[in-house]
């Protein structure tokens, strides 16, 4: 349920999974949530994409209740905004809970995160949409997650550095120390962890360096599998 106070806008269409135009011009993106992509283009959506697009498609009548996140904005000028549904249900949540998408957690759009795990476990818990498929890491840029083994930790001026066992390392950057004592990352070496969050292909060529990088920003982000699941 939405605590504060909600606005209420005119919806004007849905474009994918998470992210819709209102009729006053808004582009928004769904704060919490990251759903796979539809292909506007070929039509060679990733697996759930239409699923996803209609589910939120069908929870939205003509309006829709908007709470502005604290960063307000992305990278290609969308507002970001929690959505709630006539009842101030978070379609966050909604899409969560139905395997339609993964929660991520980019500070300081940290408002309920809470809600939105629960959400996901009961997706997860029942293998729903996309926890039909195992987590496993793929060169490809975007947003990935996946499960992988630490094998080894350094820190720079870029952040946390860490080296996994496959052509991936994990950075937590400089930005977001705050949230990584030294002693809980360096706990990290030696384990399985889940990890999720958007990666790059690096420039460089350099040999001794993993070809891709993957940041995460929260704690939520990155957990111990076997601090963290049943086994």
């Amino acid at each position: 349920m939405a605590t504060g106070g909600l606005e209420k806008a005119k919806v004007k269409r849905v474009v994918d999974g998470d992210t819709i135009h209102l009729a006053d011009g808004r582009k928004v993106r769904l704060v919490g949530i990251n759903t796979p992509e539809l292909d506007h283009k070929k039509g060679r959506h990733e697996p759930y994409a239409v699923q996803a697009t209609d589910f939120l498609r069908a929870q939205l009548g003509q309006f829709v209740y908007l709470q502005r996140a604290k960063d307000d904005s992305d990278r290609y000028g969308r507002n970001l905004y929690y959505l709630f549904d006539k009842d101030r249900i978070s379609l966050t949540s909604r899409l969560l809970s139905e395997g339609l998408g993964y929660r991520i957690a980019v500070p300081p759009n940290l408002e309920y995160q809470d809600c939105f795990k629960s959400s996901e476990g009961i997706a997860r818990n029942t293998h729903k949409g996309l926890w039909q498929h195992p987590l496993q890491w793929r060169p490809k840029a975007g947003f990935a997650i996946s499960r992988v083994n630490i094998t080894s930790i350094t820190q720079n001026r870029g952040g946390w550095w860490l080296e996994t066992d496959q052509n991936l390392v994990i950075n937590l950057p400089s930005n977001a120390t705050n949230y990584w004592p030294a002693q809980r990352v360096f706990s990290l070496e030696g384990k399985v962890i889940e990890v999720r969050g958007w990666q790059h292909q690096r420039k460089s060529r350099h040999s001794d360096f993993a070809s891709w990088v993957l940041s995460v920003r929260h704690p939520n982000d990155l957990l111990d599998i076997k601090a963290s699941f049943n086994p």
